[in-house]
């Protein structure tokens, strides 16, 4: 445990305050998560690799990235093919936008192959998508070391008049599986998806979240204090 320690907790940039909590594209959102989280070395798994676009601004080759998707690969993460507790970190971005086919071409079943990543052994819909969230990040959990981190792609959504509040419902996961939300990182776009509906309920969502989870939570892998505490403070 010591090791991952210093392999985590040391060689932080000096000034560390560089990196912001919002941007307005995936790769550069993650490039700075991986900049403050992770370091050179580190074995990390994505199962839902696709086409790679969340590492187009990181130099994979400072990882040993253990790149795979169910589509191409054959690799489910809900069922990964690595050892309790054998990975530095771990990221899952699966299809969480449940489009109906009747929705437009650009966003259909098809593209975000939510048929066949689900499978449609479980319930349809937002609650399957829900579902792909909770086996996922229990199995993230399975497979990350104590210390580690892994980074949750999601977006909230409505439908059928109801605000469904998926990065609420991720952290919540994440809690269940022992994993500790640590980070929220907010992607915002200035072209939010298509809809089907000719009449507006509430506001369309234009931004999605990178949840970060870290196995173990704060303690004691936290940060030292840099700000000294007045006489009586917390007590």
């Amino acid at each position: 445990m010591m090791s991952l320690l210093r392999t985590v907790d040391e060689g932080r940039p000096s000034d560390g305050v560089g990196h912001i909590s919002w941007a307005d594209n995936n790769s550069t959102a993650f490039a700075r998560l991986v900049d403050l989280y992770l370091r050179p070395g580190m074995t990390v798994a994505d199962p839902t690799f696709g086409k790679g676009v969340f590492w187009k601004e990181v130099d994979v080759e400072q990882f040993d990235l253990l790149a795979t998707d169910l589509a191409t690969d054959g690799v489910d993460a809900r069922a990964l093919p690595y050892e309790d507790e054998s990975l530095d970190a771990l990221v899952f971005d699966p299809p969480y936008r449940y489009v109906e086919r009747r929705t437009v071409a650009g966003h259909t079943d098809e593209q975000y192959r939510l048929s066949e990543s689900l499978r449609f052994e479980q319930r349809p819909g937002v609650d399957g998508v829900l579902d792909l969230y909770e086996q996922g990040i229990a199995e993230a959990a399975r497979v990350v070391k104590l210390g580690g981190f892994v980074f949750i792609k999601c977006q909230d959504t409505a439908g059928d008049g109801k605000q469904y509040w998926i990065h609420l419902s991720v952290m919540e996961f994440c809690e269940k599986a022992g994993l500790t939300p640590v980070d929220l990182m907010v992607v915002v776009t200035a072209s939010p998806p298509p809809t089907r509906w000719k009449v507006q309920r509430s506001l369309r969502k234009a931004h999605s979240y990178f949840v970060v989870a870290r196995k173990g939570g704060f303690y004691p892998f936290g940060y030292k204090s840099v700000q000294r505490r007045e006489p009586g403070e917390g007590e």
